[in-house]
């Protein structure tokens, strides 16, 4: 009983992974080739993005505490300024 027990995991432990070996040699055997606007155009048809990356609903919920009202959102805290004027 241990034996057919052992040679079935053994079985299994060489099946599966040539079983995924194969599958995935035959997915990525005959790529398509695309140039890169038929590229977007096919992805935009798949469900894609289809407008703009910035979503200002989106950037306006991550604001960050430390920012202290600069534009680019990199200002320096109060503190900073003094370690630098010694």
């Amino acid at each position: 009983m241990f034996a057919i027990a052992f040679l079935l995991i053994v079985l299994l432990a060489i099946v599966v992974p040539l079983v995924l070996w194969l599958a995935i040699d035959n997915e990525t055997s005959n790529p398509t080739v695309v140039d890169r606007s038929d590229a977007e155009q096919l992805a935009k048809e798949r469900g894609g993005r289809g407008g703009s990356r910035s979503n200002s609903s989106a950037d306006a919920a991550r604001t960050d505490p430390d920012d202290q009202g600069t534009e680019s959102g990199w200002g320096t805290r109060p503190d900073d300024a003094d370690r630098y004027d010694r």
